[in-house]
């Protein structure tokens, strides 16, 4: 049984685990992905339909790219609007930890997920439009991967409370100067999207 919560946890674990066949599972099988992004340093296709492109675009091939990755929701709570025939999940915002072993760099992005979501029998949800918006998306240099590991071992996943993000981020910054670059990935740094699932 997918409920709002574990469909969310399902496409995190499907992305960050790289297994595609499970998007199978979170998607209708037309489902619409959209891609929107503020950040130069990361490129994806603008639109995707089909959850098996779903799979190949946010699996099968992110995972060519990425590894060791851990997205997180940040959020007390999981917010949601039920509207006829189904829900929506607005301006959930999202962050990532990941290697990328091309450049021996860790990746640290923020953002913003919108869901639509229908409901089928038995309490079974699938998404059938899905945005993701990448606001910042950083590269630094991690050759042995100690970044990377650092920080992921302060996060609780995939559900990531915004104090708890605050005080990790700051306790790490304020104890190293390599980390002074958490300040741009501390929750006030979130902002509102334009881009909104159309009604």
């Amino acid at each position: 049984m997918l409920t709002h919560k574990s469909l969310l946890e399902a496409y995190v674990y499907a992305k960050d685990k790289c297994c595609p066949s499970l998007i199978h599972d979170i998607y209708e099988p037309n489902a619409v992905l959209s891609i929107s992004t503020s950040a130069s340093a990361v490129a994806f296709p603008p639109l995707v339909v089909g959850a098996e492109g779903i799979a190949q675009t946010l699996v099968t091939d992110f995972a060519k790219r990425f590894t060791l990755c851990c997205t997180y929701y940040i959020c007390d709570e999981l917010e949601v609007q039920e509207r006829a025939g189904g829900s929506r999940i607005e301006q959930l915002p999202w962050l990532v930890l990941m290697s990328e072993e091309e450049t021996a760099s860790l990746r640290i992005g923020r953002g913003y997920y919108n869901w639509q979501l229908n409901e089928h029998p038995e309490e079974l949800w699938r998404a059938s439009e899905m945005h993701i918006r990448i606001d910042h998306m950083m590269l630094i240099a991690d050759i042995a991967g100690d970044l990377l590991q650092t920080l992921q071992s302060f996060l609780p996943y995939p559900w990531l409370p915004a104090r708890v993000l605050d005080s990790s981020f700051g306790f790490i910054g304020d104890s190293n100067p390599a980390f002074a670059f958490l300040k741009e990935f501390r929750s006030n740094k979130f902002e509102l999207p334009r881009e909104r699932l159309s009604a």
